[in-house]
């Protein structure tokens, strides 16, 4: 394999916040070394699964020359706009995609790339620190009493993002692709705090240092 195309969201990219949260992109330098084909990177910081379609099909239509494409979506798809829950919290309020059609539109992007000859290689999502996460969404005045009183606990964040972890895993099985595990290998680190960054969502470069050899691995097995 000479080559490997990459859809996700930051996390691909490996998006790390400073002291500040301005976001700073490091896969290239923990790929250095890496025993990988060449990648080419089509990430995008907030990307959804819609968008991943939307960017697979405008490859295809050019032709993507790689037998290969890792396919990351679900942190963006399962979050919410908090702004709005923090406005109203007796509101029913639907995540950026809902879970029947995440797993819906993932099994389409899949067969676009099946279609096109690339085998698609799936991965589950790692896990997020709920308390950081909440934090992090009423560091600039959202209305934590609101957010609370509609979430109920502030665990349901985590169980939340994990229900899409697992429809990406049940999407592997249902369409027989190879799937990297990244979940359950992050659960069984005895420091996982110290791989989740500040925000609670993204991870810090020790948990990326473990990320990118979970990829690799599961990239020179496919």
């Amino acid at each position: 394999m000479e080559k490997i195309y990459v859809y996700g969201d930051s996390l691909l990219k490996a998006t790390t916040p400073d002291a500040d949260f301005h976001y700073h992109f490091h896969w290239q330098e923990l790929l250095t070394d890496r025993k990988l084909p060449a990648v080419v990177n089509r990430a995008k910081m907030g990307a959804t699964v819609q968008k991943g379609t939307a960017l697979v099909q405008h490859d295809l239509k050019r032709g993507i020359d790689a037998p290969v494409a890792l396919v990351g979506y679900g942190g963006n798809d399962s979050d919410f706009d908090w702004a709005a829950i923090a406005t109203d919290p007796e509101g029913m309020h639907l995540p950026r995609t809902p879970l029947p059609q995440f797993l819906q539109t993932l099994a389409e992007v899949t067969q676009l790339l099946l279609r096109d000859q690339v085998q698609p290689l799936l991965m589950t999502l790692p896990p997020i620190d709920a308390q950081r996460y909440l934090d992090f969404i009423c560091r600039n005045g959202h209305n934590r009493e609101n957010i609370m009183r509609w979430l109920g606990d502030v665990q349901r964040i985590y169980r939340h993002q994990e229900m899409y972890s697992a429809a990406i895993a049940r999407c592997a099985w249902q369409q027989h692709l190879p799937l990297i595990d990244v979940r359950s290998a992050f659960l069984s680190e005895r420091n996982l705090p110290d791989m989740i960054a500040a925000d609670g969502i993204h991870l810090t470069m020790k948990g990326y240092e473990r990320l990118f050899e979970l990829l690799c691995s599961g990239v020179q097995s496919v």
